[in-house]
Formats: C-alpha cells, structure tokens, sequence
C-alpha cells in the first residue's frame, strides 16, 4: 500500500510555553528543535541521565509554543519527566489526552496549513477529515507497514530499558552535533563505540500462524542457543509470509538465517534477517 489513511488513536499532547521554552526542550530532547521547519513534526528521544529511554515523541512548534506528542499510556511519565528538571527556567507544562484524534493521511505531500508528519516514516500529514479518493488502511496493513518500516513503539520495541542505538532511534532522532541534553553522554559514547549488546533488525519468514508473543530466536547450526527475540510480526499479503522485528544480541546479528521457537520451544519455522525497509 503506497498511500492512505488511518487514525492514529488516543496520544498524549504536551503544551510547552514561556520564555525559555525553546531553551529548557532542546535540553531535553536528543533532537534539535531549533532547526524543526515551522509546521513540520520530527521525531526525538527523552532519556534518563543513563541514556536509557523515556519515550519516543513527535515534537513542532506553533507560534508561540511547543507541542510534544507520545502514546497515551506515558502521560504521566513523560509529564513527570519534563518537569523534572523545571528549576528556575519560565516555563510551563500542560498535558492532556487528545480526545479527537486527527486523521492521518501517510504517501502524500502535506498541503499548505497542515501539520507534516511522518506517522509511518513516509512523507503525510494530519488533518481533521479523511480526504477524498484516499483509501482507508485497515489496522493490519498499518502494522505491516510499520514492521517493513523498522517503525518501534512502545511496549514492543520500546521499553524502559531501552538504548536509542538499541532501536536504531539514532537515524531518525538524535542531532549528534547540537548542544547538551539530558542523556547525551551515553548516546555519543555509544555511537564512538559502535556496538550495543543488541540490535533491531527485520526478519522474513515462513512461520505459518504463530502465537501474538513469546516468539524465540536462534541460530540455525546451535538451536539449544538464544539468539534474540521476535518484538511484532505481521503476515505479509503477497508473499504470504510472516515479516518480522526482532532484537538479536551482538555475538549473533553477522549471521543470516534463524529458527524461531515459541516460549516454550516448538519450533514454528525460518527466518531471514533483513535491513529496512524490509520489502
């Protein structure tokens, strides 16, 4: 599917204003908002001290205030995290569940007035109504897009513990050469370094219908080892088989080819590891 439209379900929105609004955000986002085009959303990172993830957010900027959007379950966490350190800076912070969520339209340039944003990594926009001659895409061909696109969210691919490289956030939602943030230590020391204990890759494979979660990797010639862990999965229509994210641990992720198990160590089938898009 090139192009349609979908919307994008109930997300947290978060208003920053005031005079220092600007400053105190770029100081805690691994983006850079001051080069954010006017009417343009990017994507950006909220770490702890140690680098490990807050949430994964949209952020843009109006005309004098910032808006800032991440799923709904982390309202609080992520209202939380920004007022945490809110010392002396003249801001302020309101947050709220956005009761009519807008319509997304994905595959086509955003008219003039309308906020541009990349939902599932191809150019789109936000509108209040679907428009005419877009199809509508169906809950599952937005996830296999989202899985072709190497797209994480949280829950699946996001968590806690998480690492930007990790997730490969680094592509799309980190400014390594603009100024201090809230985490940068340990995402610049990891980007010199080059390697984390596990990676996000695509897979391909044909697994038949298996179980939503619990899903095991290993490599071909040493089943009895764990190779990584299948994230989300969703069966591609015209190859007619399974396409995949999944984590693989570091000591594993120069090979091609693995079985998958489920927890408790059926085997279900093959995969092929893949580099995004993964189609």
């Amino acid at each position: 599917m090139h192009g349609g439209w979908m919307r994008p379900g109930e997300r947290a929105l978060f208003t920053l204003e005031g005079p220092d609004a600007a400053r105190y955000l770029n100081g805690q986002l691994s983006c850079n908002i001051l080069r954010v085009p006017p009417g343009t959303a990017r994507t950006g990172c909220l770490l702890t001290a140690k680098g490990k993830l807050c949430a994964h957010v949209h952020v843009w900027a109006g005309p004098s205030s910032f808006f800032l959007e991440c799923e709904s379950i982390l309202l609080d966490d992520v209202q939380a995290r920004l007022e945490k350190y809110l010392i002396a800076d003249d801001v302020s912070v309101t947050a709220e569940l956005s009761a009519d969520p807008p319509v997304h339209v994905f595959g086509q340039p955003a008219p003039d007035g309308y906020l541009r944003i990349a939902r599932l990594g191809v150019e789109g926009y936000d509108c209040s109504a679907p428009p005419d001659g877009v199809p509508e895409a169906s809950p599952q061909e937005i996830e296999l897009l989202r899985i072709e696109r190497g797209l994480p969210v949280w829950g699946r691919e996001l968590a806690p513990e998480t690492l930007v490289q990790e997730a490969r956030l680094e592509e799309s939602a980190v400014d390594f050469d603009k100024g201090c943030y809230v985490g940068q230590e340990v995402v610049s020391r990891l980007k010199s370094v080059g390697r984390v204990n596990s990676r996000l890759f695509g897979f391909v494979g044909a697994l038949g219908e298996p179980p939503a979660s619990g899903l095991v990797l290993h490599p071909l010639e040493h089943p009895e080892m764990v190779a990584g862990r299948i994230t989300s999965h969703a069966l591609h229509f015209e190859l007619a088989q399974t396409v995949a994210l999944g984590y693989l641990h570091r000591q594993f992720d120069q090979l091609g080819r693995f079985t998958v198990t489920d927890s408790s160590g059926l085997p279900l089938g093959e995969v092929e590891k893949r580099e995004f898009p993964i189609i």
